[in-house]
């Protein structure tokens, strides 16, 4: 039961910070965003997946 908890913490609190990152950059700003942007984007939210729920799963294995 704590890992599964642990797993829903980390997928909240990315929430919290991709909802916070976006009130900070504002809309216009988000819809502005070039290809490199998005890759960027996808790239970091990999690593992201890969700490939440891989084998190590630690913030800094993230």
């Amino acid at each position: 039961m704590s890992g599964d908890f642990e797993t829903i913490v980390r997928s909240v609190s990315v929430y919290v910070f991709i909802l916070v990152a976006i009130r900070i950059t504002g809309k216009k700003q988000l819809s502005q965003l070039n290809t490199f942007d998005i890759v960027l984007i996808l790239l970091i939210s990999n690593s992201v997946q890969n700490a939440m729920v891989g084998a190590d799963t630690s913030y800094w294995a993230g």
